[in-house]
């Protein structure tokens, strides 16, 4: 479902270039976790820019479905990823002054065939706070809703940058719960990337990245969340 072939990635700040990103190839299939995993500097959070489209490369190719992401220019990757990908990000990014409800709402009408909101509610198990404001949930069930917000668009993959960052151990584990749970509800293809190796337990593939480079890929029998050895 997502090919990457030697893709390069630079980063120029004056005279000085710094390669975050060498000569990086890899698949991922359709329906599969995979996690990014490494250190900060690593190269994950770029690799995965890199294969949402939300950055471009100097050199290699990026395909999704066989479409050649790295080849279309801005507005047709915004197209793209109105219409196949979801994102989930450490901060909730939750509009105050909106309902649980209309927040998700937000999600919802990015897409042509969206799923029901009040089932995404229920599944995500938000649906008693839809009338409450961000300020009044937990960081958990804030992120909840950031997860329904995306997942309701009925995305073909889903993007997962450090979703776990900012809650604690116990919360954790139902986030990453609920992220396996979706997965195993809509084949919903999972990129999540983290520096925290206890995670990568739930994955089917880890991708390990140092330097910019890819040093290690494992496929592995994926564990549940809440069987995880938390470190």
């Amino acid at each position: 479902m997502i090919n990457v072939e030697n893709i390069t990635k630079t980063y120029k700040s004056g005279d000085v270039e710094v390669e975050a990103l060498k000569q990086v190839s890899l698949t991922i299939k359709q329906g599969e976790i995979v996690v990014l995993l490494g250190p900060s500097g690593s190269g994950k959070s770029t690799l995965l820019n890199v294969l949402s489209g939300l950055d471009t490369i100097e050199q290699g190719e990026v395909e999704i479905n066989n479409q050649p992401i790295s080849k279309m220019n801005q507005s047709e990757k915004t197209k793209f990823r109105r219409e196949n990908l979801g994102f989930i990000f450490q901060q909730y990014n939750l509009l105050q002054s909106l309902t649980v409800l209309e927040n998700i709402e937000i999600g919802a009408q990015l897409s042509s065939d969206p799923y029901n909101i009040q089932d995404v509610m229920d599944i995500v198990g938000i649906t008693e706070h839809q009338s409450k404001f961000p300020y009044q949930l937990s960081g958990g069930e804030q992120q909840r809703v950031s997860i329904a917000r995306a997942i309701v668009k009925k995305p073909n993959i889903l993007f997962c940058d450090e979703p776990t960052g900012a809650l604690d151990e116990a919360t954790s584990i139902n986030v990453l719960e609920l992220i396996q749970q979706l997965n195993t509800s809509f084949n919903t293809t999972i990129v999540l990337i983290t520096h925290n190796i206890s995670i990568a337990e739930i994955a089917d593939k880890v991708i390990t990245l140092n330097s910019g480079k890819i040093v290690k890929v494992e496929a592995q029998t994926r564990k549940k969340a809440s069987l995880i050895n938390w470190g």
